[in-house]
C-alpha cells in the first residue's frame, strides 16, 4: 500500500464525505484549526493499486512533556477489512518520518473511530500498542436521529426535559442563531464563568476563535445563545461535517430557568435546517456498572461528565462507545509522559 500527502480539499472532502461516521476531527477544517495554533498536520492518503481505500489526518502535536502524533478520530476506512492493513503502513510511515526530526516524537496516539472495541484491540496490540492514559476526545458520545419530524423528536424527550422546553418558552427565554465568529464575545463569558464553577482545564480564547472562523468560512458552525430579561444565560457552539452537527463546546450561567434544555432544542431544529440527520451530543460519562471501580467507591467524587449526560439523554437519542485511544511508545520518554497523564486522569476524577 503506498502512502501519499493529500494535497488539496477537495480531492479530501471527495473521500471523506462518503463515508460514515462523520467526524470534523478528519476534516480538511480540522487540519487548519491545528495549523494556525501551531501544529503541523499531514493529510495522508493510502492507496491499493493508485486506488484510495483509506484517509488519515495526523497531527504533531507540541507538547512540553513530549511530541508526539495524534491521530483524532481516524484513520477513515472505505472497508473495514483494510484497517489492519493501513495501521500497519501507519506505523511504518510514522516511524520512518520521525527519525528525521531532531526533536522525535515520543508516541502516536491513534483515537479510532470504532465501535467494536473488543473484537478490533488485538490490530493494536499485535504491533506494540497499549492504552493511553486518558482519553484524548469523547469516547463515549450520545448520538440523536435528527431526520425524524419535530413532534417525534418531542415525543423522544424525557417528559421532564419537554417540559423544562416549554416552561422556559413561557417565561420568555429567546434562543438566537448566529453563524458568525462575533458571537464568540458573548459566548466567551459564559464559557469562563462555567469553568470557574465546574474547575475544568477550558480551550483558550484563540483556538475557539480559530474553530469559528474556520468552520464558519465554510458555513459549518453556528452559536446558539439563550437570552432571559436581557441578559445571555447559556450558549452553544456547534460544528458540522457532512451530514452530522456536533455540540462542541457549551455554557451557562446558574440560574432557575431552564435555559439550557430550549437552547438545545432551538440548535437542533437548527441543525434541521442545515441538512443534518444526526445530532452529536459529545461526550458523556459510563453507567456505574461500566465504568472502573476506582470511580464509584465510597466517598469518591462523581465522573465529571455525570450531570451533564443526564441533561443529554434527556433528548432521547442512544450512546455510541469508540474504543479508547491507543499509544505506541516511540521513545523511551514516552515514560515520562505516560506519568504526568496518569496522574492528570486522577486528578481530574476519569
Amino acid at each position: 500500500m503506498q502512502v501519499k500527502d493529500i494535497e488539496t480539499k477537495k480531492d479530501w472532502d471527495d473521500f471523506v464525505l462518503t463515508l460514515q461516521p462523520n467526524t470534523f476531527l478528519q476534516s480538511w477544517q480540522w487540519k487548519q484549526v491545528q495549523e494556525l495554533d501551531g501544529e503541523h498536520v499531514s493529510m495522508l492518503g493510502f492507496y491499493d493499486h493508485n486506488k484510495l481505500v483509506s484517509a488519515c489526518l495526523v497531527i504533531l502535536v507540541h507538547a512540553k512533556r513530549g511530541n508526539y502524533y495524534l491521530v483524532p478520530h481516524g484513520p477513515i476506512v472505505k472497508d473495514e477489512k483494510e484497517y489492519k492493513s493501513v495501521i500497519q503502513d501507519l506505523v511504518i510511515y510514522v516511524k520512518a518520518k520521525s527519525y528525521k526530526l531532531k526533536a522525535r516524537p515520543v508516541a502516536l496516539r491513534i483515537a479510532p473511530l470504532i465501535e467494536t472495541p473488543d473484537t478490533d484491540r488485538s490490530i493494536f496490540y499485535q504491533l506494540g500498542f497499549r492504552n493511553a492514559p486518558m482519553h484524548v476526545h469523547a469516547e463515549l458520545t450520545w448520538m440523536l436521529d435528527i431526520a425524524k419530524p419535530e413532534e417525534e423528536l418531542l415525543q423522544g424527550m424525557r417528559k421532564t426535559t419537554r417540559h423544562a422546553v416549554s416552561k422556559a418558552e413561557k417565561e420568555g427565554v429567546q434562543v438566537e442563531i448566529i453563524p458568525d465568529v462575533s458571537a464568540l464575545e458573548r459566548f466567551w463569558p459564559l464559557y469562563d464563568q462555567t469553568r470557574s464553577r465546574h474547575e475544568f482545564i477550558p480551550f483558550s480564547k484563540q483556538f475557539m476563535q480559530s474553530q469559528a472562523e474556520i468552520f464558519g468560512a465554510s458555513h459549518a458552525m453556528f452559536f446558539a445563545i439563550a437570552i432571559h430579561e436581557g441578559k445571555d444565560i447559556a450558549g452553544a457552539m456547534c460544528m458540522q461535517f457532512g451530514n452530522t452537527v456536533f455540540y462542541y463546546h457549551g455554557a451557562s450561567v446558574k440560574t432557575s430557568v431552564p435555559a439550557a434544555q430550549l437552547l438545545q432544542w432551538r440548535a437542533i431544529l437548527e441543525a434541521k435546517k442545515r441538512g443534518a440527520v444526526r445530532y452529536n451530543f459529545w461526550g458523556i460519562a459510563p453507567e456505574r456498572s461500566d465504568a472502573p471501580r476506582s470511580l464509584w467507591r465510597s466517598g469518591a467524587r462523581h465522573h465529571p461528565f455525570e450531570g451533564i449526560t443526564v441533561f443529554k439523554k434527556g433528548f432521547g437519542g442512544y450512546a455510541i462507545n469508540y474504543m479508547h485511544a491507543q499509544d505506541l511508545p516511540l521513545s523511551w520518554r514516552y515514560w515520562p509522559m505516560w506519568a504526568v497523564e496518569m496522574f492528570r486522569k486522577k486528578k481530574r476524577g476519569f
